[in-house]
């Protein structure tokens, strides 16, 4: 069934079958339309075709919003795809997951330090290893949704003056620019994995596996999964995580918040400020260590 078929015969549902208060109905549509911007933005029209994976990253996509919202649009989409169970007997697989309420609402974040041993425990002398690599590579330092990285198409990599357009939310074009070190993987990657894994074939897509197909969001969400575990990385992370971790090194050398908001391709500046409350959390910390100390020297 079509996503937005699916989203139309459940709004249907409770406003006429179970007869929801308006206010309740609207509620629901307002988080199933972000539901389904997000699904159209990484190509999925079937919602047979949505698994928890998707889901945890579209929540993790809405980290700027409040606990509450996020927990409300998870009990939207669970409500709809409870609905589709029942009705349809479409295979729902996400009914247990939850938001874990906490205090505090920032994103997570990697140190360049933890970036750098993520990066640096990929082999160099196996292809598939320095294809996840660049896929990784190329998140933090473009700061790009992941989605992003998956629709890149080849017009959109111009490897010779290293940089990036990508397409963002709402087909908004926003250029990137990259390293040399990242521009040459991306050089080595298309002139030899590329070439070996399309085996002849022809793809408009900049990035594919090794059987030659367009290379999706799930696949580089279990790559980090994989990664925490291999390196034991305490922290929870995902796609995002590199991208909020860009993000947050920018402000950290002082490039101004509006930049910041272009490069991550945000439409409300207001997301954008998300970052700096993380920079002040991090000054809050200095604060009382300093705090602390200076109470220990007077002490002795």
């Amino acid at each position: 069934m079509q996503v937005i078929q699916a989203i139309e015969n459940y709004l249907y549902h409770i406003q006429v079958i179970e007869q929801k208060p308006l206010s309740t109905v609207k509620s629901y549509e307002n988080d199933l339309k972000k539901y389904l911007q997000y699904l159209q933005e990484i190509n999925i029209s079937d919602i047979e075709d949505v698994d928890s994976l998707i889901l945890m990253d579209f929540i993790i996509s809405c980290n700027h919003l409040a606990k509450s919202s996020q927990a409300h649009l998870l009990t939207s989409i669970k409500n709809l795809h409870n609905y589709l169970f029942i009705n349809y007997n479409i295979n729902n697989e996400i009914c247990n997951l939850s938001i874990k309420q906490s205090k505090s609402n920032l994103p997570t974040f990697l140190s360049f330090d933890e970036v750098q041993l993520i990066l640096n425990s990929f082999a160099e002398n196996d292809d598939k290893s320095r294809f996840e690599r660049l896929l990784i590579q190329l998140i933090f330092v473009s700061g790009a949704r992941v989605s992003e990285v998956c629709n890149l198409n080849i017009k959109q990599v111009n490897i010779t003056h290293r940089l990036l357009r990508i397409a963002g939310k709402g087909n908004k074009e926003r250029i990137v620019l990259i390293d040399n070190d990242t521009a040459d993987r991306l050089e080595y990657y298309y002139s030899n994995i590329r070439k070996k894994w399309l085996k002849g074939k022809e793809s408009n897509f900049f990035f594919i596996n090794n059987r030659g197909n367009r290379v999706n969001r799930q696949y580089i969400f279990h790559l980090i999964k994989k990664k925490q575990t291999e390196l034991n990385i305490k922290k929870e992370i995902s796609p995002h995580t590199f991208r909020h971790s860009f993000a947050t090194h920018l402000l950290e050398r002082d490039v101004d918040l509006r930049s910041v908001q272009e490069l991550l391709g945000h439409s409300d500046i207001s997301t954008t400020q998300t970052y700096t409350h993380i920079q002040n959390k991090q000054l809050q910390e200095a604060y009382s260590k300093l705090k602390r100390a200076s109470k220990e020297i007077e002490d002795e």
